[in-house]
């Protein structure tokens, strides 16, 4: 807001972001992350593990830790879980992106306080951020 000399306020202008577009941009952004939502986009992807994600599934197996020299070349690509098994990234130490191939635009970040659950049949990959340790347990 500006101040004028008798010591009223102006309102500040709107950012515009095109042409084509008369709004202020968190307005719009704000729009745009509703529109999200009611499309369902953010709908069964889950964020960050829940506790109680091994009271519901069976552990059936974990790849051994990794690190940025080790780790498994496939994570880093696109690649899915199959049908009825559900992946747990575990990071250890340091912290590592994570992106559905479906939303590319939105990276989770995923460190030692935020393991992630992976659910089957939904492109997914990796992207190191550095040193890091994790691995990978899965359920059924």
């Amino acid at each position: 807001m500006k101040k004028c000399g008798c010591g009223c306020q102006e309102e500040k202008e709107p950012v515009v972001l095109n042409p084509h577009i008369e709004a202020n941009a968190d307005e719009v952004i704000d729009e745009e992350i509703r529109e999200k939502i009611e499309e369902g986009i953010f709908e069964d992807t889950p964020i960050y593990a829940l506790d109680s994600l091994d009271s519901k599934l069976k552990k059936k197996n974990e790849t051994p830790v990794m690190n940025e020299k080790t780790i498994f070349v496939d994570i880093l690509k696109a690649h899915k879980l199959p049908e009825g098994k559900f992946g747990l990234l575990k990071v250890l130490s340091g912290k590592v992106n994570f992106i559905w191939e479906e939303d590319p635009d939105i990276i989770y970040t995923v460190d030692s306080d935020h393991p992630l659950v992976i659910v089957p049949e939904k492109l997914h990959r990796v992207i190191l951020n550095g040193p890091t340790e994790l691995k990978v347990e899965f359920y059924e």
